[in-house]
């Protein structure tokens, strides 16, 4: 990329502010139709990543006509970009009067669009998903040779153009409409609430709440990625923001580096899922489901819970491994002075959640929040470059974002054009054998895949359009199959081998990424479980009597704590092998939403807890995890005792195996 301060990189700069700032201005007071608003965006979207990301990377390396001959690529780009733009937004009546009967021009300008839009999302975010969209444009063209349930009759290179740029269908469909109606107001809310302070004071805040608890710091971690992540709704943004705070933190106190940056890692990921502001794709969810958005941020509050609760479980259990206390009174910031120094932060986001929950629109809402946060900018001063570089580095990522959902409705543009959806679900459907369990593995792993290549929202898009119809087919409710694949896009962050956020994380921590990132996964593994827990029981997303929820919740919960032991090894002393698969095996049963085998499984944990906690007994247990920290016989010896210093630093009540993460 382009240098931001060179000539070049300034003007593409400015072109990606000037498409947010045009569009925090014109979609909320409704001073364009949207149908004009999308071009325009879009177009200078267009010409800042033409700027931006040029032809020749490094100019100074090439020979003389290579980098003429990239310039003159790339101000051809820029300029089929301003034109293409410009003929959409002015002539956007005529156009759609015109369907089925457009001009040759149109056919022109359909085919430029086209190929612009391509080459941007090559440009963007890499090969990827230029590879899938130029699949599915290929499928569009030759549908006639594919075999099974993929034939279709095929279409022309113009038809398919048209499709896919003269209609709102495709690149200037959904995903698009979405990013300008609302996600580009809130990433404008979090920047400026961003540059006022509230990523300091939400940390301070957290470490107010959690920093005393064993394992403090790794729990601030983890409350303060999900109290930013309310601004932020981006794993990466969420691990530079916090984490170059509570990483080094961390490290200071005892955490190794890679376990460090896992837990931010796992704690930044869940910023996307974390109302009430969550990631672009919970916006999409709401437009593919015809819902108002608070109902999808309701709906996301007991699966954000879960998620945070496994991270924090499992990081309790490492800390007591490791012998890791809170922070001492005088580390700790005073939690009513924090709140004095920051409560306007809260008051901002409050505002916003109550907005929402007034039933003013998204739109609506952050508007009022981006007019507070600016007001909040003026009164602290903040300097202007401050200001220029956190607005420049949200247009950088809202000028991202928007091009990958262009290119993204060219996968949804042809899927309505040749019906592919309800074929691949019918295929699902047959290839599952009519069993949901199976065909939600399937599409979890389709998910993963997706998502180690390609942004939540993309992953979202696709898969709604995909597989979407076909969980629906198998009886799951539409916003329960949604929430299914929304949630495995966005743990695909901390998937290996390609695990997005744990690699930025390890950066920042200076460990391996791949250790890293692994450390990630297995603190992580409950979270993989949860999606499978409100798709059989839809209560969790809080559809449902208020009676199933609370019990729901709480079996969950339970289960989720379960599947966390038996992961980390701990449950007053470490596990045989056999308890750590009952352990397992009585979690499934409360993850059904059925009374008997919550029962059941109830059942079969009391008789766990008495068996741990009534006949083993504490020498038992100090022996049985002082040993397993590889202490020598003497330790071992006086920690069987029960007298004596503790050792290493570690609590002898908390010992554990150091196998834990």
């Amino acid at each position: 990329m382009v240098r931001s301060h060179s000539p070049r990189g300034t003007l593409g700069d400015l072109c990606w502010v000037a498409a947010m700032l045009f569009v925090v201005v014109a979609q909320p007071l409704y001073l364009l139709p949207i149908e004009q608003q999308l071009p325009i965006t879009l177009t200078l979207v267009m010409v800042g990543l033409f700027l931006k990301k040029p032809t020749v990377k490094d100019e100074a390396k090439a020979s003389r006509p290579v980098v003429v001959l990239g310039r003159a690529l790339d101000l051809t780009l820029i300029a089929g970009s301003a034109v293409a733009g410009i003929y959409m937004a002015v002539n956007y009546a005529k156009i759609i009067f015109r369907q089925g009967a457009f001009t040759s021009l149109d056919n022109v300008v359909a085919l430029v669009l086209l190929f612009l839009v391509l080459e941007g999302v090559r440009r963007a975010v890499g090969w990827p998903l230029t590879i899938v969209c130029l699949i599915f444009v290929l499928y569009a063209l030759y549908g006639r040779y594919m075999p099974g349930p993929l034939l279709h009759r095929g279409y022309s290179l113009e038809r398919t153009a048209r499709q896919l740029a003269l209609s709102y269908s495709g690149i200037y469909g959904i995903p698009l409409a979405v990013m300008v109606r609302y996600v580009i107001l809130f990433i404008v809310f979090g920047a400026l609430l961003q540059v006022s302070g509230a990523t300091d004071f939400l940390v301070r805040f957290a470490q107010s709440i959690a920093g005393r608890f064993t394992g403090g710091l790794g729990k601030v971690a983890v409350v303060s990625s999900a109290l930013v992540g309310t601004i932020s709704g981006s794993a990466a943004g969420n691990v530079a923001t916090t984490g170059s705070v509570t990483i080094p933190a961390m490290k200071r106190g005892g955490y190794q580096p890679h376990v460090a940056g896992a837990i931010e890692s796992v704690a930044s990921t869940g910023g996307q899922i974390m109302p009430p502001i969550m990631g672009a794709a919970a916006f999409l969810m709401a437009d593919y489901l015809g819902i108002p958005y608070l109902q999808v941020a309701a709906a996301a509050v007991i699966p954000a819970v879960l998620y945070f609760l496994a991270a924090g479980v499992a990081i309790d259990l490492y800390a007591r491994a490791q012998g890791l206390r809170g922070l001492t009174r005088e580390e700790m910031p005073r939690f009513f002075r924090t709140l004095r120094e920051g409560w306007i932060f809260l008051v901002l986001i409050g505002l916003v959640y109550a907005m929402l929950v007034m039933g003013y629109t998204a739109t609506r809402a952050a508007f009022v929040g981006v007019v507070a946060a600016a007001v909040l900018v003026l009164l602290k001063r903040v300097k202007l470059k401050e200001l220029w570089e956190v607005l420049r580095q949200g247009a950088e990522a809202a000028g991202i974002l928007c091009a990958v959902t262009a290119g993204a409705g060219i996968v949804v543009g042809v899927v309505q054009l040749t019906g592919l959806g309800a074929q691949l679900a019918a295929a699902l459907v047959d290839l599952s054998g009519g069993y949901v369990i199976v065909l939600l593995l399937l599409v979890m792993v389709s998910s993963l895949i997706l998502g180690m290549g390609m942004p939540t929202t993309v992953v979202y898009i696709l898969l709604a359009a995909l597989v979407g119809p076909a969980l629906v087919t198998m009886g799951l409710k539409p916003v329960s199959a949604h929430f299914f694949f929304f949630y495995f896009g966005v743990l695909a962050a901390i998937t290996p081998p390609v695990a997005l956020a744990s690699y930025a994380a390890a950066s920042i921590a200076g460990s391996d990424f791949n250790q890293t990132g692994w450390t990630s996964f297995k603190i992580a593994i409950p979270s993989f479980i949860v999606p499978f827990f409100f798709a059989l029981n839809p209560a969790l997303l809080l559809d449902g009597t208020t009676g199933e929820i609370i019990r729901s919740s709480i079996t969950a919960a339970l289960g989720v704590w379960l599947i966390t032991t038996a992961v980390m090894n701990w449950m007053n002393g470490r596990l045989p092998w056999p308890a750590r698969l009952v352990l397992l095996a009585t979690s499934a049963l409360l993850i059904d939403g059925g009374l008997t085998t919550d029962l059941i499984g109830l059942a079969v944990l009391v008789g766990m807890l008495v068996w741990r906690f009534r006949f083993t007994t504490p020498a038992q247990v100090v022996a049985k995890s002082a040993a397993s920290l590889g202490g020598n016989e003497t330790s071992n010896k006086t920690a069987a005792d029960g007298g004596g210093p503790e050792q290493r630093g570690v609590r002898i009540e908390g010992a554990h195996g150091t196998d834990a993460v």
